[in-house]
């Protein structure tokens, strides 16, 4: 799993947690936080988490990635083009986007141009809400499964 823009690396440690191969990825004055608290969890996560620097404008996902996760990534309009490039350029098996319905701000309407733009390349397939673990439901939360349009 490659997780974009880990931020704290919550996500991404609860993966590497549970078994998962995980990079947890953020732009390089973010990486010391990340590191951090990763290696506060090494006990919980082993070898399977490692930080890496992402920048979108100018980056690349590693090829042969089996997931790629991309966790409340969209706040600001000037991430959504080098976000999408760095989508559809990518290889990974899966890409999956986790987001929290924005109302208010930049972030809001980011998020909603985000949506629309991502059509030109992808099909937002949402994960059926009937999968989701009722006690940790949220009517607010986005998640879904990009799949490449032919």
């Amino acid at each position: 799993v490659l997780e974009l823009g880990s931020g704290t690396g919550v996500c991404g440690i609860a993966l590497a947690a549970l078994g998962a191969e995980v990079i947890l990825t953020d732009l390089p004055d973010r990486l010391s936080l990340l590191d951090k608290n990763v290696e506060a969890n090494r006990d919980l996560v082993g070898n399977r988490a490692k930080t890496e620097v992402l920048d979108w404008t100018n980056g690349k996902i590693p090829d042969g990635i089996d997931i790629v996760l991309a966790v409340d990534c969209v706040y600001y309009n000037s991430t959504i083009s080098p976000l999408i490039n760095l989508l559809k350029d990518c290889d990974a098996k899966q890409i999956i986007v986790v987001s929290e319905e924005r109302d208010i701000g930049e972030a809001s309407i980011a998020q909603k141009t985000f949506f629309k733009k991502i059509n030109e390349h992808f099909r937002m397939s949402p994960i059926p809400r009937e999968l989701f673990d009722q006690d940790y439901y949220a009517e607010d939360i986005i998640i879904g499964r990009l799949i490449r349009n032919v």
